[in-house]
């Protein structure tokens, strides 16, 4: 090898050496001002330096997970999800744990409450000692216990409810039918009363009978007075 080849590639290894501290310092430049801002609470402007820090670097690690905490600040679950699996494949045991613990908090966010106690717990496997991982699942634990208490409760007063409802259309039900019943009697008994009213004695009709015969007798006999007169006979009057 003559000395000309090597001086190329003594002159590569330090262009590439300066490439990469360039470029290192680039990446560590956008994720100083993501963090800077995150720490003032702008979660919007972090967000954009760590995927300007992204492009310098894809597959960083630290950076999916800063831009995981930024998306979660901002109400973005989803998103900060797939942010934080990616950092979960760090060869950092602390990153990893600090991944799967915030993975919990998303998915807890979400409303999976008993997923979100399986990341809590794997992040308790990486980390023995923390105790937010610790407290959260004993916290996520009992919410779900006083969920399942209050839907076991709802349900038993709905269907007490249910019960009671149909009491109360039975008794109803029965009010209505004595009220009919109440009503017919009634009808009954005033129609007996009517009957009753225009009922006549056997007394009283023989003697409206007998009355009516004496009538048509009196007016027979002045038929044929009458039918005499005009024929000029003498009529006798009976005394």
């Amino acid at each position: 090898m003559n000395k000309r080849n090597i001086a190329s590639i003594l002159l590569s290894v330090i262009l590439l050496i300066v490439y990469n501290d360039c470029a290192r310092a680039s990446l560590q430049k956008k994720v100083n001002q993501g963090n800077l801002y995150y720490r003032h609470g702008n979660y919007e402007k972090a967000m954009e330096k760590y995927r300007d820090a992204q492009i310098d670097s894809p597959e960083s690690n630290s950076v999916h997970y800063n831009l995981g905490n930024s998306l979660y600040k901002m109400g973005k679950y989803e998103d900060a999800v797939k942010e934080f699996e990616k950092a979960t494949y760090s060869k950092d045991i602390s990153l990893q744990a600090k991944s799967y613990y915030n993975l919990g908090n998303c998915i807890y966010r979400q409303g999976k409450l008993p997923e979100s106690i399986l990341y809590y717990k794997k992040a308790l496997e990486l980390n023995s000692d923390d105790k937010d991982a610790k407290y959260n699942i004993e916290f996520v634990q009992k919410k779900i216990k006083e969920m399942m208490d209050k839907q076991k409760n709802q349900s038993g007063n709905s269907q007490q409810q249910q019960q009671s409802q149909q009491k109360e259309k039975k008794e109803d039900k029965n009010k209505q039918a004595g009220q009919e019943k109440d009503q017919k009697e009634q009808k009954d008994e005033n129609a007996g009363k009517e009957k009753k009213k225009g009922d006549m004695s056997e007394e009283d009709a023989k003697r409206i009978l007998n009355a009516m015969e004496e009538n048509e007798k009196e007016a027979q006999k002045k038929k044929n007075k009458a039918i005499q007169q005009q024929q000029g006979i003498s009529v006798q009057e009976d005394w």
